[in-house]
Parts: structure tokens; sequence; C-alpha cells
């Protein structure tokens, strides 16, 4: 890591370097509904107020007063722009795929550290608790009117090979759907869908962690898919690569798998064998949400 810049570890020192290079990062405490206002006011400040090509770069925003969730915030659009990335993975715009190729053929595996240790899980909450529910404590935005519900966009889902032990990261769309329940959808051939149907034919469930809120090269590298990195291959030795420093992670307190021991966030469930239902059972949206590339998927 150069010298002139922060040290990124996390999610934190990640936004502590961009409050430091102007016009990379801004801040509201202005109160903001999660429900497609959130999205629509950002929709305006990191892009121009459109979708349509070329769109414009603008910084990263963090909304301090969502309603509904005042004792958190929500981060939009922190690797909306190549230059943003280049300067939290220390490298140049034009770099990034260099360095991504670098980090692949040098992974370092990731390790794991005491409980007691891990910032994740400083503050826990139960599925048994009398007043849980997780659409009041994870601050997931509706961004349009036609999405299926509240959606968590960039959890980092972490599970294993019941049969190898082999264990990967990705990242999956999930929508909160009840106070315990979440859905979550899989593109046919990603390495945690092969594990999920291994558990599903022997009629168990997968252990599965999503950490959100992590450091941005674990974003990155967690988007890594065969052949580049072929089954069996676990992502977070790549975002140790690119760091030159093994990704910490902490084992869960209610099933038998890891997550991400620095994450603002880390949900620990089950996928249940068998159950498919609609993303949008809760809305009759007949929508899921809107794709990176601009357009609305259709359920």
């Amino acid at each position: 890591m150069s010298e002139k810049m922060n040290k990124v570890t996390d999610l934190r020192s990640a936004l502590e370097l961009l409050q430091t290079v102007p016009g990379q990062l801004i801040e509201t405490n202005e109160p903001v509904n999660p429900h497609a206002e959130l999205s629509g006011v950002y929709r305006h400040v990191g892009a121009g107020g459109t979708v349509m090509r070329p769109t414009k770069l603008g910084p990263a925003m963090i909304f301090n007063n969502v309603k509904g969730h005042e004792d958190a915030s929500v981060l939009i659009g922190l690797l909306a722009s190549r230059e943003r990335v280049g300067l939290m993975l220390d490298t140049k715009p034009e770099r990034l795929g260099f360095l991504l190729n670098e980090a692949v053929k040098n992974p370092i595996n990731p390790i794991t550290i005491s409980n007691d240790k891990a910032k994740a899980q400083e503050v826990v909450h139960y599925a048994e608790d009398p007043d849980f529910d997780i659409r009041k404590l994870i601050p997931a935005p509706t961004n349009t009117e036609e999405d299926a519900g509240p959606y968590i966009t960039i959890g980092m889902c972490y599970a294993s090979d019941s049969e190898t032990g082999e264990s990967d990261i990705t990242i999956h769309r999930l929508c909160l759907q009840s106070k315990d329940e979440m859905t979550m959808y899989f593109v046919p051939g990603r390495h945690l869908e092969v594990f999920r149907e291994k558990a599903e034919k022997s009629g168990k469930s997968l252990p599965i962690s999503i950490s959100i809120g992590v450091d941005p090269a674990i974003e990155v590298a967690a988007c890594f898919e065969a052949p580049t990195t072929p089954l069996g291959f676990n992502e977070l030795s790549v975002a140790g690569a690119i760091r030159n420093e093994a990704v910490e992670l902490v084992q869960c307190l209610t099933i038998d798998e890891k997550a991400i021991a620095n994450a603002e966030y880390v949900i620990e469930g089950e996928l249940v064998p068998g159950v498919r239902v609609r993303e949008d059972q809760n809305t009759n949206t007949g929508k899921a949400m809107p794709e990176f590339p601009g357009y609305t998927v259709l359920l």
C-alpha cells in the first residue's frame, strides 16, 4: 500500500480514504425513505438523473438518516467508478484488470480469528428474541416502486461444499420477505448453487453467512467465477492477494459456517431444501429489481 494512502482493511477505512479525495464521497443527514426515495436521490447525485449512457460519474453517498432505521446508515455507489475502485485498491484505474489477474495467480488464503476479536459480533441479535425482525435491523432499500421488495444487493454470501469442505464467497440477490426469512436468487452454475444442490440432494439445509459492509477488495474478488476461478477456489484468497494480507474470518454463532470478521453486518442462516417462493410474494409486482445494465428483471 502506498505510504501516501490510508491502509484499507475494511469498509470504514475505505470510507476514511475516500473522504481525503475531493468528489469521491458525500454524506447527508436529511431524512430519506428507503422505499424508492433513497435510490431516487442518488440517481441524480451519482448518475446525473438517468441510466442512459453515458451516465454521470458522481460520488459515493452515505445516508445517515434513513426512516425506520435511525441507528443505521446506508452507503450507495461505492464501486460505481473505476477511479474510485482504483483508489480503494491502491492502483491506477487502467491497471485494475492487471491487478486482479496478478491476485488470482498469487492467492493468499483466509485465516480464522477468535470470536472475541471479531468486530462483526460485537452486537448480536437472535431470531428467537421476542422482538426480532430482520426488516427492522437491516436498512435494505426498495429501489423502485416496481421492486419485489427490500433488497440486499451486495451481501457477501459464504458457504461450503458438504462433500469436500471447500468454501467460496459470491454475491447473490437477496430479498427480505418476513421477520426471519429472505430469498436468495441463484444463477445456474454459480459455485454456491453447486453447494446448495449437493446439500439439497441429501435432504440437508446449507448453512450460509451473509456479510454486509466489507473491504471493497472482497466485493471485487467475490465477482470471479469459472473458468478463472474453478469450483473449489475460494475467492477470498484473491482479496487477500490484493491486500497482501489474509482476509480474517470468524466462526458463526448459530450455524456451522464462517463469516467476514470485520463486516458491518452478518446474517447467519440456512438455505432450506426443497423450498421455492416468488420474490414478489408480498408485493405482487411481477418484477424483481433493476439490474446493473439498466433494465428491470421480470419474474
